[in-house]
């Protein structure tokens, strides 16, 4: 609609942009469908995958990421999931030349030999370090089975932890996707309240106190993510060390330190009104 709406109002639609693994949740857009949009409408499809790309490569990937075979760019970034230090960001293209077209630009003060492979064409930087090689090491190091392994494995031990979360009488899940997990600690005597704004409003403020404490503890590091208004908390596996007694371990740790932190916010909800 968004196309068409531009069109009609005399203005050139040039790009649409999906999404393979958004930062809080982890959700895929439906690539392919917005690929058929873009090539009936003569649009270029770029996808954001600098998270969430690289499990296209696992056969227990969302079968949405396939669609990235049909973009005409994607990004990806190998300090995510290819566990590459910081800081490597990929930009692949179908088509080489032309991102060549779009950079290149030969001043009368360089010299450009036209037999070699120019990387200052292929991007906005004249000047910048070899940040691939730390990527290449890695890959010829590792080979692409292993890190199909090892994503395969990521994606199995969210999937742990969102089980694990979900039977916690304490915990609350919320999302699951791809290596993901949102949740929030919800004390037991406000779970037949969640939803009430007063108690929705303590819940907020008691995460966030809950994510600063656990990441001071020390025993787990979470993140936070904003899912419809509600905040949560956030676990992203990203790390082949990571293992099944790790993820296991989780659930117990935040709502021991939630009971805690609950206990020093209020006594019981009714009694702060």
């Amino acid at each position: 609609r968004q196309i068409q709406a531009d069109a009609a109002a005399g203005d050139v639609p040039c790009m649409v942009v999906g999404t393979a693994g958004s930062v809080s949740t982890g959700a895929v857009d439906p690539l392919p469908e917005i690929s058929a949009l873009c090539r009936e409408h003569d649009v270029w499809f770029h996808v954001d995958g600098a998270y969430g790309g690289f499990a296209a490569a696992v056969p227990e990937a969302p079968e949405d990421l396939r669609g990235l075979s049909q973009a005409d760019s994607v990004a990806v970034d190998p300090h995510k999931w290819l566990y590459a230090p910081l800081e490597a960001g990929c930009a692949l293209v179908r088509d080489p030349e032309a991102l060549r077209a779009a950079f290149a630009y030969h001043p009368p003060y360089y010299h450009f030999d036209e037999r070699a492979t120019n990387y200052v064409d292929y991007g906005p930087q004249n000047s910048r370090g070899f940040r691939a090689l730390k990527v290449w090491l890695a890959l010829k190091h590792a080979g692409a089975a292993a890190y199909r392994t090892t994503i395969a494995d990521d994606l199995r031990l969210s999937r742990a932890m969102a089980d694990a979360i979900g039977r916690h009488p304490e915990l609350q899940l919320v999302t699951q996707d791809l290596s993901i997990t949102t949740f929030r600690y919800v004390p037991p005597d406000l779970r037949a309240k969640v939803g009430e704004p007063p108690v929705e409003h303590h819940l907020d403020a008691l995460n966030r106190a809950l994510l600063d404490r656990l990441q001071r503890g020390g025993e787990v590091f979470v993140s936070n993510a904003v899912v419809g208004d509600r905040y949560l908390l956030r676990a992203c596996i990203v790390n082949f060390h990571t293992a099944r007694a790790d993820v296991e371990a989780v659930p117990e740790i935040v709502a021991r330190t939630g009971r805690r932190v609950d206990a020093e916010l209020r006594p019981t909800v009714s009694e702060r009104k």
